[in-house]
């Protein structure tokens, strides 16, 4: 009796992929997650506003309040942020603003915070003009200090890169490896 012929084999076997590896690309999304909300938010958009800034006039305006508030979080240290409010005329029309700086956000680095805030303290006691910038297509919108902080930019841009590239490179592999239908290899394994 003769066997009947098998079919030639025509390409690569494709292998289930574990469990685990689901589980992986939970595990590495996060990671991806935040690397691209940490560059959106802490790295890109203060470089737009920084850019559309350096077209802003430059105006006097009054201190009404200004504060400096210092913040104890839970892991320890001290970090400060700026609050201010002051008003300002542009083309015979009244304004208030409250934008103290290009990063809003409380934080350690350097000192700046609180030499922003001492410095509008002052100003409020003294009753001394304060210079802002104000944007000429929409006098509403101001700001006291349009200055970019380069440390606080390195420092976020080395986060968001470590932290996206982790989580990226992982859900790249298995991806990559979902595509050709076989299981990943991935660093260090």
């Amino acid at each position: 009796m003769k066997r009947a012929a098998s079919p030639p084999d025509t390409g690569p076997k494709h292998e289930a992929l574990p469990r685990g590896i689901w589980l992986l690309a939970l595990f590495a999304m996060p990671f991806a997650a935040a690397g691209i909300g940490i560059f959106w938010f802490m790295v890109a958009s203060p470089l737009v506003d920084w850019a559309r800034m350096q077209t802003w006039n430059q105006v006097p305006a009054v201190v009404e309040s200004a504060t400096l508030q210092s913040h104890h979080p839970s892991k320890g240290g001290t970090t400060h942020s700026v609050s201010v409010r002051y008003r300002y005329v542009v083309e015979g029309g009244a304004y208030t603003g409250q934008r103290a700086a290009i990063h809003e956000r409380a934080d350690n680095i350097g000192h700046f915070q609180e030499e922003l805030g001492r410095r509008l303290q002052g100003l409020q006691r003294t009753g001394k003009a304060v210079p802002v910038w104000v944007n000429p297509r929409n006098p509403a919108e101001s700001i006291v200090d349009r200055s970019l902080r380069p440390g606080l930019i390195a420092l976020a841009l080395v986060l968001s890169l470590v932290s996206g590239w982790f989580g990226l490179a992982v859900l790249a592999k298995i991806a990559r490896a979902v595509w050709n239908g076989g299981t990943p290899v991935l660093p260090g394994s």
